[in-house]
Formats: C-alpha cells, structure tokens, sequence
C-alpha cells in the first residue's frame, strides 16, 4: 500500500510539473504529503460525482469579459471554501451537496424603485452653498414644481381660467421668495449690544410689573374668599343653633329698621282670628246645611225624572202609540200654549 501511495505522489508531481492536467484540475505542491494528495484526489472523484448541471443565464445577451472574469474568480473562491470545508468537515453526502447546490440557485429579485421626479429638484442645487441658501432653493423649486404640477392638472377641469391661475401663482411665487429672503435676514441678523440690553431690561421690568400686579390680584381674590367663607361659616352655625333653639330676634336691630313703626303698630291677628271664630263656626254649620238641601234638591229632580218618563212610558202604551216619545209628558210641559185664532 505504501508503494502503490508513492508512486501515485510521483505521477502527480510528474503531472504538475508539465503544467497541470488537462481537465482543469488544481495541481499539487511539491510539499503536499501522501495523505493530501489522497484526500484532494478522494474530493475531486466526489465533485465529479455530485457535479450540477450549469446555471443558465436568464438574459438573452452574452456577458462581458469582466463579468465572465469575475464570475471566474467567485466560482473559484467559492471551490475553495468547499474544499476548505469538506477537509474539516468530511466527504458530505450527495443529498446534502444537490440540497445546498438547490438553494446557491435561488437567487432573489427585487422590483427597481419607482421614479421620483422630487429628486431632480435637489440635483440642480449647487452643494458650494450654504444650508439656509440650499434651504432656500429647494423650497423654491418645490414651491415652483407644485404650481406646475397644479397648472397641469387644471388644464383638464372644465371652464378654468389658466390665466387668473398664472397670476395668482406668480403672486405667490413673489410672497413665498420675499418671506424666505425675510426669514433667512432675520436669522443671520446680528442685533447691537446695547439695543438687546436695553430691550431685555425693559422685558424684564415688563415682567416683573406684570407679576406684581397678579399677586396683588390674587391676594385680593384671596381676601375676599376668606371673607365669604367665614360669612357662610357664620350662617351655617345660625341656622344650626335656630334649628334647635330658635333665633332670637335682636331688639336694637329692629329698633334701627325703617318698619319698625309699622311692625309695632301692626294688630295683634290671632286675637282677632279667636274673637271671629264663633262667627266662621256659625258659617261653617250654614254651609253644611245648603250643602245637604242642594243634594236632597238633586236627588228629588232625579227620582221626579224618572217617575215622568215611566208614567208617559204606560200612557203611550195604554193610548196605543208606538212610535210616541217617551218623554211626550215633558215635551207638552215645556212646549208655549197655542193660541186660538180668532
């Protein structure tokens, strides 16, 4: 075995030395021992065994020298990654080599960005400028790309005057370019020292009036609820205690009042209401006694009522007449006399 394993070293060598072999194999080191030789020969038999069929290309133009160059290099980097793993790791199984040569074919694909004319606004824009100017034109430039935009838009609508728009949008373009230029002014302003000290001192002072005058205020406000708090403290405790007591009434108080006089003066009405009570008892017993004839009255025109329609009820019967009201006794009662002609 040894033998037959030096011998195959020499062939190899042999082979390396007249340039490699024919089938694009890589060659083997003057180093390489007997044991490497094997196992890259061992590699090699298994590779021609697994090989996959080429990947063919979905485009219908030939590539270029360069992609083919480079597409060269990463098949070949890509072979010594294989060969760097299959030494470390072992001759893999054919199923796991057609599986991973199944997935390397899958390539992913992306559909290409849509167009975004937004983009060439900032393109015009030299870079040499400062921000606030580039600031500044991009917001022209967009301000100038919507009116556009807009104009374009407008030309479909029926009954549109593109005129009056053009105005109004070169209005607007000439305010938008004066309060950029203004904003931009303001910004890169440099204000005096002394007119910021002397602005800021009186907006101190203004603050500071203004502060005093609102806790005045509030301590006003503060006065006047403690005030109304003891006030309805003092009442709720007056009207607790009348509850229980009663109120008294303050003799100076009522001396002080404007209807002190008339409260004085005034009758006493329970005396009078005592001595008027016979009377009210008297007229009581009165209106008892008409309550009871008005309802024996009712109760006597009630039965008489029914006593006529029966007894004008059994004369119509006993007369004969059929279709003679019952109340006929009524009717000739109320109806005028008739007077004889002469």
């Amino acid at each position: 075995m040894g033998a037959r394993v030096e011998k195959l070293f020499e062939v190899k060598m042999a082979e390396k030395e007249a340039g490699g072999t024919q089938d694009g194999s890589p060659g083997f080191g003057v180093n390489d021992s007997p044991k490497e030789v094997i196992r890259q020969t061992s590699k090699r038999s298994s590779e021609s065994y697994c090989s996959a069929p080429p990947i063919k290309s979905p485009r219908a133009d030939s590539p270029s020298p360069t992609t083919q160059t480079t597409d060269a290099g990463e098949e070949q980097s890509e072979r010594n990654k294989q060969d760097v793993h299959t030494e470390n790791v072992g001759e893999p199984s054919v199923p796991s080599q057609r599986k991973s040569w199944r997935r390397a074919t899958i390539s992913r694909r992306s559909l290409p960005a849509p167009p975004n004319p937004l983009q060439a606004l900032s393109r015009s824009i030299s870079t040499s400028l400062s921000q606030e100017e580039r600031l500044e034109k991009l917001l022209e430039a967009a301000v100038k790309w919507a009116l556009d935009r807009t104009q374009n838009s407008l030309q479909t609508v029926p009954n549109c005057s593109i005129e009056t728009f053009q105005k109004q949008a070169e209005h607007i373009q000439k305010e938008w370019s004066g309060l950029a230029k203004s904003v931009y002014d303001e910004s890169h302003r440099v204000p005096s020292s002394s007119t910021s000290e002397t602005d800021v001192k009186r907006l101190i002072e203004d603050v500071q009036k203004a502060t005093n005058r609102l806790n005045e205020e509030n301590q006003s406000w503060e006065a006047l609820l403690s005030k109304h708090r003891n006030k309805a403290e003092d009442l709720n405790r007056v009207v607790e205690k009348g509850q229980k007591t009663g109120i008294p009434l303050d003799s100076a108080a009522v001396a002080k009042s404007s209807v002190y006089h008339v409260i004085q003066n005034k009758p006493n009405y329970f005396d009078l209401l005592s001595r008027q009570r016979p009377m009210l008892h008297a007229m009581e017993m009165i209106m008892d006694t008409q309550c009871k004839m008005v309802r024996e009255l009712l109760s006597i025109k009630e039965m008489s009522r029914l006593l006529l329609k029966e007894t004008s009820g059994r004369l119509a019967e006993e007369a004969g007449f059929q279709a003679l009201p019952t109340d006929i006794l009524k009717n000739l009662m109320t109806a005028p006399p008739s007077t004889a002609s002469t």
